[in-house]
């Protein structure tokens, strides 16, 4: 599930405010599409608001990682550390494969969404995963916690609001056929 994801913002609408945010913090990350190791792009908590950071996608400690699933966080010791240690990529879309090994790329159709996730000491971070809904399990049984902004700005404040399902887009890479 999800290793990779799509990273393409502009100049204009919740792109603009992300890229001069993290060129005021003289952050860089990678652009275009990501893979588990790249630095990337991601919204901490700061006390009662929010601020960019780049975190490495993957953790190495137990054997490389770079998803989680939610059903386990608490009870495997494996995440007891990260646990309370919430942030949310930042992202355009992300890909999956089917079982024919098609590429498609998902978005949610708005220029960013957020994908929740966990984090460590060492700044290297966890996508979190869920069962996939009816429609996505026709591609993969898991899809990462996807997020509107709401929905982000709650869980990395540990508020805990339940995502709702979001409506995705799937598009092939070979010939962006919609299903």
């Amino acid at each position: 599930m999800c290793g990779r994801y799509l990273l393409k913002l502009d100049r204009s609408g919740k792109g603009k405010q992300i890229l001069e945010r993290a060129e005021k913090l003289d952050l860089v990350y990678k652009e275009g599409e990501i893979f588990p190791n790249d630095p990337v792009l991601c919204i901490i908590p700061a006390e009662s608001k929010i601020d960019l950071s780049v975190m490495k996608w993957g953790i190495a400690k137990h054997g490389f990682q770079i998803n989680a699933r939610m059903e386990s966080l608490k009870d495997r010791p494996t995440y007891a550390e990260m646990r309370d240690r919430r942030c949310a990529v930042v992202c355009s879309g992300f890909y999956e494969w089917d079982k024919e090994k098609r590429k498609y790329l998902v978005t949610t159709g708005e220029e960013v969404f957020y994908l929740g996730c966990i984090f460590n000491e060492d700044n290297e971070l966890l996508v979190l995963t869920q069962a996939a809904d009816e429609r996505f399990a026709q591609i993969h049984e898991r899809m990462p916690l996807i997020l509107d902004q709401k929905e982000m700005i709650a869980f990395i404040h540990h508020q805990d609001l339940l995502p709702v399902k979001k409506e995705l887009k799937f598009e092939t890479e070979d010939d962006l056929r919609l299903f």
